[in-house]
């Protein structure tokens, strides 16, 4: 073999290497994109429930509002999470040649401090206390303007409407309460968890998809307390709960007469 036909060899071999090198960094590329848009994607489902659960507060509809939460809680589970993070951030450190991470570091999510859980509360307790701040000043306003001796039966169905309304708005809030949940994972704890996934911050990463998790964990204890709610406005007033007071009541009836 000539000089020329070794050059010419030793050319075509570090191409063909070259090449090779190039398809393996692309698909390592695609692979950690196509790990990242799954992480993408959670963030506007989660907005888009937010926006669902409104309505159907609205409407009444607690079955379509304990799926939500439902929802809500298995897109933010760690459990489901925490491998595909994983892959992410071996993927990344591969395709960015820096220290690939231990596989015990990115094995289980810290235990975050009180002030770290910011995520939107509410608590029945907290939810009963306000009720009753406000009625208690609704009542005062309604026996300061119906206060004459003729106007004892006005004031007595004004309270009464003050007391119904305060049952109705405790639905409503606790059931908005869940939307708000929503939300703020999409918008503020979400696209934390993304950025520090793509730029392979392991810690932070792991603080944020450990705050995302809290967070998710509040969606069935926010439909419970909005179940109750409900309950209570159902007991008061069927009627006010529209089509699906309608529906209840007509399951009710059929109940009592088997």
């Amino acid at each position: 073999m000539s000089e020329l036909t070794k050059i010419v060899a030793e050319l075509e071999e570090r191409v063909n290497q070259a090449d090779e090198a190039r398809a393996v960094s692309d698909r390592l590329s695609e692979a950690f994109e196509g790990m990242l848009d799954e992480i993408r994607g959670m963030s506007e489902l989660l907005y888009n429930l937010g926006g669902e659960i409104d309505g159907f507060v609205a409407e009444h509809d607690f079955m379509a509002v304990e799926r939500a939460a439902d929802e809500i809680r298995g897109i933010t589970e760690a459990d489901r999470l925490l491998p595909v993070l994983r892959q992410i951030l071996l993927l990344g450190a591969i395709r960015d040649d820096t220290a690939v991470p231990d596989a015990a570091s990115i094995e289980e999510l810290p235990e975050l401090a009180a002030v770290e859980i910011a995520h939107p509360v509410l608590s029945r307790e907290e939810l009963l206390r306000d009720s009753e701040r406000e009625l208690a000043k609704r009542e005062t306003y309604l026996r300061g303007l119906w206060n004459g001796e003729d106007e004892a039966d006005d004031l007595e169905e004004g309270l009464r409407e003050a007391r119904l309304e305060a049952i109705e708005e405790r639905a409503l809030r606790a059931g908005r309460q869940l939307m708000e949940l929503s939300e703020y994972i999409a918008e503020e704890l979400w696209p934390e968890l993304k950025r520090q996934a793509e730029y392979g911050h392991i810690e932070e990463a792991l603080r944020a998809l450990a705050a995302v998790d809290a967070a998710g964990r509040e969606a069935p204890k926010a439909y419970k307390i909005y179940e109750t709610a409900l309950s209570e406005r159902y007991g008061q007033s069927p009627s006010s709960m529209g089509a699906m007071g309608d529906h209840l009541m007509l399951f009710e009836s059929w109940i009592h007469s088997q």
